[in-house]
């Protein structure tokens, strides 16, 4: 958000964005370097395979004799906006309009819908938010040292533009508990913002100040923006609008406000791609393929009519096991949440942009898989809130049933008694209103696939299990909750590998391994940004790359979540290695149909698949909803696998 001089700085952008590419270049050497170490030793043919390595080697003197040259030149470093421009902005905040929101400073670790603006501070960057509507986002310059120059250019900056609604100002700026920042820099924030605007104005202070004073501030605020709808965010309009202010006037618990649901997108044809705006017409075999008109479905069948007994099949499952019976207040067979619905759904809790919640959005796309995680990492070990379990847990999101993390069954179940989203929830005395099915759907699949699929390995009277989860994406930033794995697996040691060439390479070192213990079980969990091979399968990178999981196996079960395999020419190699190593597999697909593709696919290469497709009982309660098709689907919604059985010991 920073603003800058084009001219002036042309050079410096030109040298920066040289130096940008080297250092990938070079970043991409040394992640692979251990990688290839271990395979020259190993497996030659396969180090000779990576072939980029073989040039890196041969370029690197050059590379860095280059790279030299260009941090050696002359250059304008001071990209920052100058004093001018920054008066400026100053000048431009002070006339946007006010109005009576509580802006908030530090990490989102509140459930509550309230009526002030947010803005997160993590160790890398601050993100500005009203009502949970994103208005700005800024990365810091130096990751982990955020100064009060950024933080200042940043609200400033919001004031004047920010992404939804007009410029505006208000009438406090709060720092959360679990800021990453001192206190000395938000006092100086406080007295460099009093040089701008009256301190009767604008007021810096803390959310642990100025908490009791929430319920009539937000009570304030709701009336003001009833009164003029221009000083909020439009999203937030629509929720103020259908509330009375008493529905929200304690900051410490999720509100339960009926946010306006989006209606139902049109239709596509599946053939031309046209919205249609009359009545839609289907298959009439199948009843899943939509089409604008009888020419079209006429073009396709030659295409269809292979598809079309497959997807017969899936609909008829949908109507035969009820599938859409789950036991929510919020989705049953009566309702159901659908995709296009779902970030109204989290505003509506309070929990848009919330702790482990923050991937169900668009909002945090800047971040790369896994960084979320470290972000959580950071937030909780905060000097504020590191020595209070409590607040280390509030940042999560999650509710209070469910403190602390990895907190036990309640007294009485045993976890193999549990078998859907009804069980679990009753084991912790979930109400089913609460939406952390949506993000538990994750490492509760993984239990359940962990429960039926995987091996028992005892070592000195204790389980041992070590499991692959490959291709991963959200689960990166879904590790805190794996905790809630331990008390399910009692008296077990478990080692859990992340691995996938889309995981951050920015991550910090101590954000790529994790460790949890509840009861009598243990937890580690590494996250590896590479494509997987025969150094990550035989475990030879892990033992050698982190101490924590020294000593790590083979995997007892290899997991592919949500894969699409063949849809991606990189998981080739994968599955053949897998398959030559008769590793066990199951695999999770969101649309029953991509099970079956991958079925005749695995055929077509004189392999199968050994476990039929099933359903998952902790499949995302939240319906996948298509314009151009009627296929029921969920988030891993479906179950398969190679070289493995039911209950296989």
């Amino acid at each position: 958000m920073n603003s800058t001089n084009p001219d002036d700085g042309a050079a410096a952008a030109g040298t920066a964005a040289s130096v940008s590419i080297a250092a990938s270049v070079l970043r991409l050497f040394s992640e692979d370097l251990p990688t290839f170490a271990v395979l020259l030793v190993t497996d030659p043919l396969a180090a000779i395979q990576m072939s980029h390595m073989l040039v890196l080697l041969l370029l690197l003197p050059a590379l860095l004799l280059w790279l030299q040259y260009q941090l050696d030149a002359p250059v304008e470093e001071d990209l920052a906006p100058s004093s001018s421009e920054i008066e400026s902005v100053k000048i431009k905040a002070k006339e946007s309009v006010k109005n009576k929101a509580v802006w908030q400073v530090g990490e989102l670790s509140t459930g509550a819908f309230s009526n002030y603006l947010q803005v997160g501070i993590s160790s890398n960057a601050i993100a500005v938010s009203e009502e949970a509507s994103l208005l700005g986002f800024n990365f810091f310059k130096v990751p982990g040292t955020p100064t009060v120059d950024e933080i200042m250019e940043t609200i400033l900056l919001v004031m004047i533009k920010p992404f939804e609604g007009i410029p505006r100002r208000p009438s406090f700026v709060a720092f959360l508990p679990s800021r990453v920042i001192p206190d000395s820099q938000v006092e100086e924030i406080s007295q460099r913002l009093a040089e701008v605007f009256d301190p009767s104005e604008l007021k810096v202070t803390t959310m642990e100040e100025i908490e009791p004073e929430m319920p009539a501030l937000i009570k304030t605020r709701l009336e003001e923006i009833k009164q003029n709808p221009s000083l909020a965010a439009p999203s937030v309009v629509q929720a103020a609008g259908q509330n009375s202010p008493s529905n929200s006037v304690d900051p410490s618990k999720p509100a339960q406000q009926k946010l306006p649901m989006n209606p139902t997108p049109k239709r596509k044809c599946f053939v031309c791609k046209k919205e249609i705006e009359s009545k839609t017409k289907q298959c009439s075999a199948c009843k899943s393929v939509i089409y604008c008109s009888a020419d079209c479905a006429t073009k396709d069948w030659p295409n269809h009519k292979a598809m079309c007994p497959i997807y017969k099949s899936n609909m008829e499952r949908l109507a035969a096991e009820d599938l859409h019976a789950f036991p929510f207040d919020f989705y049953s067979s009566k309702k159901q949440l659908d995709n296009y619905n779902q970030v109204p759904f989290l505003v509506e809790k309070g929990l848009h942009n919330i702790g482990v919640y923050r991937r169900l959005c668009q909002c945090f796309q800047q971040l790369q898989w896994g960084e979320l995680s470290g972000e959580l990492e950071v937030q909780m070990n905060s000097d504020a809130v590191k020595n209070d379990e409590r607040k280390k847990f509030k940042c999560t999101g999650l509710p209070d049933e469910l403190f602390p993390l990895g907190r036990p069954l309640k007294a009485g179940v045993d976890p193999d008694t549990i078998e859907n989203w009804k069980d679990w929830y009753g084991a912790y005395d979930l109400p089913f209103s609460s939406p952390v099915a949506l993000v538990f759907e994750v490492p509760l699949t993984v239990w359940y696939l962990i429960k039926k699929y995987a091996p028992k390995r005892i070592v000195n009277g204790r389980r041992q299990l070590t499991v692959h989860m490959l291709g991963t994406e959200r689960e990166c930033d879904l590790v805190h909750i794996f905790s809630y794995l331990l008390p399910l697996l009692p008296n077990t040691d478990i080692i859990i590998h992340m691995v996938g060439p889309v995981i951050s390479k920015r991550l910090r070192a101590d954000h790529t391994s994790y460790e949890f213990k509840s009861g009598t079980s243990t937890l580690a969990i590494t996250l590896t940004s590479a494509e997987y091979n025969l150094v990550h399968y035989d475990a030879s990178f892990f033992n050698a790359a982190n101490k924590k999981t020294a000593g790590t196996t083979p995997p007892d079960l290899v997991l592919i979540l949500n894969g699409g395999v063949f849809q991606y020419q990189t998981f080739a190699p994968t599955v053949k290695l897998l398959m030559d190593k008769r590793a066990r597999i199951v695999f999770t697909e969101p649309i029953e149909t991509s099970a079956v593709i991958m079925g005749k696919q695995f055929e077509s290469m004189r392999w199968s698949l050994s476990v039929p497709i099933a359903v998952n009982p902790f499949r995302q309660p939240v319906f996948q909803w298509k314009n151009e098709v009627n296929l029921p689907g969920w988030s891993n919604g479906f179950i398969t696998g190679s070289n493995v059985t039911e209950l296989d010991d």
